[in-house]
C-alpha cells in the first residue's frame, strides 16, 4: 500500500456536517456564494491587494500558498501580483436548476472497485451537492460546475524549458457541447434530444491550424453519460480518412505534452475513475479573476524574462477551496496510471479547479496543474472565460502551456457542429 502523504503546511478546515436536503427556495444568484460557499480567511499580517509575492516574502502568506506551488516561487522565479477577493457565481438558470433538483441527487452505493458505474442517481442539472460532504461528492460537483452548455476555444500551445524556451508551438481551434444533457442555459432544455438519446454527455472538435504538417487535422471526442472510457475520432489530411480510437483515457498526454486529458480544467475524466477523500476546507491564493488580455498578444502574459519563462503574470485572490485528494482506480500492472495521488483545489464557489497537484508512483512531488479564469463580461449569462492553463513539471523544470485567444461559452453551437461529417468536412 502507497504511502499517505500530507500536507504540511496548509491550514485545513474539517467540514462539518450539514444537511443535503437543506432548503433551497430562496436560493438566489446574488446570495449563491454566500449560502453556498464560505468566507475566505483574512490576509496575513504584512500583505494584501496590490503586493507582489516572490521567493523572498512569499511566507508571508504562509498556508495561502500550498505544496507545489511554493517550489513554483522557490526555484523557477514565480511572482504573485496580489488582488482582492470576488465572489462568483452561476446564471440564472444553473441557479434555478439547483435550486429544484439537488434534493433529488442519491449517491448509489457500488463497490470501491467499480469504476464503471454511475455512482449518483436523480440527477437533472445545477449543482448536484449544495453542501458536498464526502470527496465523491465535491467531484461530481465538480464534473457539472458551471461553465456553460457550450464553448470555444482558439488557443497556442506552447512546449517550454526553463533553458532554452518556447521550442514547440501549436495552434488549436476547439468547439466543444459541454453539456449534451443537464443543459441550463440555451435551449432546448434539459437535453440535446438527438446525442442526449445515445446517452451522449460531451461532444467536441479540434482543428489544427498551425504549424503546416498538422494543419487541418482534427479529432471528435465523445464522452458518455455512464463512466465509458471516451471515443475519439482523428481525421488525418494525408490518409483522407477518421479513425475510430479511444481518447481522453486516465493517464494519457494531450498531444504529447505534460497536461493529462484528465488534468484539463483540473480534473476532465468521470468521478469514478478515482478514489476521492475530502481531507477539508482552506483559503488559497488562486488566479480566479486573472486579468490575462486575451487576443493575438496574448503571450506577454508570460514573464519571459524569468527563471522560468513560462511563469505567468496574472492576479492572485484569496479563495475558499475544498482540499480534495484523488488517487487512480485504473491502475493495474499492465496499464499503470503515471499519478500515484493528486490533490485538487476546488474553489467553493464555482467548483472549477484553479490549482492542481500530482505526485509520482513513488510519492514523489511531480506536476503543478494550474488554470485562472477571467471576469465574466456578464456574470448572469456568460461563465468566466477561460484565460491560461499550465502544466508544470517540476522534475524537468519544463511546462506546456495554454494561451487562449478566443475564449466563449454559450455560443449556440448545433448538433451537426461535433459529428463526424463536420470532422470530414473539415479536410482541405
Amino acid at each position: 500500500m502507497r504511502a499517505r502523504n500530507a500536507l504540511p503546511m496548509l491550514l485545513l478546515v474539517p467540514v462539518m456536517a450539514r444537511a443535503q436536503q437543506a432548503p433551497l427556495e430562496d436560493l438566489t444568484v446574488e446570495n449563491w456564494a454566500q449560502r453556498l460557499g464560505f468566507a475566505p480567511d483574512p490576509w496575513p499580517e504584512g500583505i494584501g491587494p496590490g503586493q507582489v509575492l516572490d521567493a523572498s516574502n512569499r511566507s508571508l502568506a504562509g498556508s495561502m500558498i500550498p505544496e507545489g506551488l511554493d517550489q513554483w516561487i522557490d526555484r523557477l522565479g514565480l511572482r504573485l501580483t496580489l488582488a482582492p477577493y470576488r465572489p462568483m457565481h452561476p446564471s440564472e438558470g444553473y441557479v434555478r436548476a439547483t435550486r429544484e433538483g439537488a434534493v433529488q441527487v442519491q449517491v448509489r452505493p457500488t463497490d470501491p472497485r467499480d469504476y464503471r458505474t454511475k455512482a449518483v442517481q436523480g440527477y437533472e442539472a445545477g449543482l448536484p451537492f449544495p453542501s458536498p460532504q464526502d470527496g465523491l461528492q465535491v467531484a461530481y460537483n465538480m464534473a457539472y460546475a458551471w461553465q456553460g452548455d457550450d464553448a470555444r476555444l482558439w488557443f497556442e500551445a506552447l512546449w517550454i524549458r526553463a533553458r532554452s524556451g518556447i521550442w514547440r508551438s501549436e495552434e488549436w481551434v476547439w468547439e466543444a457541447i459541454h453539456r449534451v444533457r443537464h443543459r441550463t442555459d440555451l435551449p432546448p432544455l434539459p437535453d440535446l434530444p438527438v446525442l442526449g438519446r445515445d446517452d451522449i454527455q460531451y461532444a467536441s472538435i479540434a482543428v489544427a491550424r498551425r504549424p503546416d504538417d498538422r494543419r487541418q487535422v482534427a479529432a471528435l471526442l465523445v464522452r458518455y453519460e455512464r463512466p465509458l472510457d471516451q471515443v475519439g475520432f482523428a481525421f488525418l489530411p494525408s490518409m483522407r480518412r477518421d479513425l475510430k480510437m479511444l481518447s481522453g483515457t486516465p493517464g494519457v498526454t494531450w498531444n504529447q505534452s505534460d497536461m493529462l486529458w484528465e488534468d484539463i480544467r483540473g480534473y476532465s475524466g468521470h468521478p469514478e475513475w478515482y478514489d476521492w477523500t475530502l481531507l477539508g476546507r482552506a483559503t488559497i491564493l488562486a488566479p480566479m479573476h486573472a486579468g490575462v488580455p486575451l487576443g493575438p498578444k496574448v503571450r506577454q502574459v508570460l514573464q519571459q524574462d524569468s527563471p522560468g519563462p513560462f511563469n505567468p503574470r496574472v492576479l492572485w485572490e484569496p479563495r475558499p477551496v475544498y482540499v480534495l485528494e484523488g488517487r487512480p482506480k485504473m491502475d493495474t500492472t499492465l496499464s499503470p496510471h503515471p499519478y500515484g495521488r493528486v490533490v485538487l483545489y476546488v474553489d467553493a464557489e464555482s467548483f472549477l479547479v484553479p490549482l492542481k497537484v500530482a505526485w509520482d508512483r513513488k510519492g514523489r512531488l511531480w506536476k503543478v496543474v494550474l488554470h485562472a479564469w477571467n471576469e465574466s463580461p456578464d456574470p448572469s449569462r456568460l461563465p468566466p472565460p477561460l484565460s491560461l492553463a499550465i502544466a508544470l513539471d517540476l522534475r524537468r523544470d519544463r511546462a506546456t502551456v495554454f494561451l487562449p485567444r478566443v475564449s466563449e461559452s454559450n455560443v449556440g453551437l448545433r448538433v451537426t457542429d461535433v459529428t463526424e461529417a463536420r470532422l470530414r468536412a473539415l479536410s482541405p
